[in-house]
């Protein structure tokens, strides 16, 4: 699943987009957490939803339980570059962009 990039990370590497990855730092855009920021927790492939941190939902017993949002109502504000073959990536794309 991609989202798209804050600004500062487009002119930085060249892309629109990129794959959402569980250690990334997002803005949510849409929806009732519009303006929220977190780190995201868990991409789910199998139900396309993404969880962040402190955004959650009451459920019926009170517990909190994390919201599930689409990809396409977050913006990535932070790239999580732990992983090497990613930051190669994404530094291969920008000289080829």
């Amino acid at each position: 699943m991609r989202s798209t990039l804050a600004d500062d990370l487009r002119e930085e590497y060249g892309q629109r987009s990129v794959r959402v990855n569980a250690g990334d730092t997002v803005e949510v855009l849409r929806g009732d957490y519009a303006g929220e920021e977190g780190e995201v927790v868990e991409v789910d492939l199998d139900d396309a939803a993404i969880y962040v941190e402190d955004v959650t939902v009451a459920a019926a017993d009170g517990e909190d339980v994390p919201r599930p949002l689409d990809a396409s109502n977050v913006r990535v504000t932070e790239l999580d570059l732990d992983d090497d073959r990613r930051e190669a990536r994404l530094e291969s794309e920008e000289d080829s962009a």
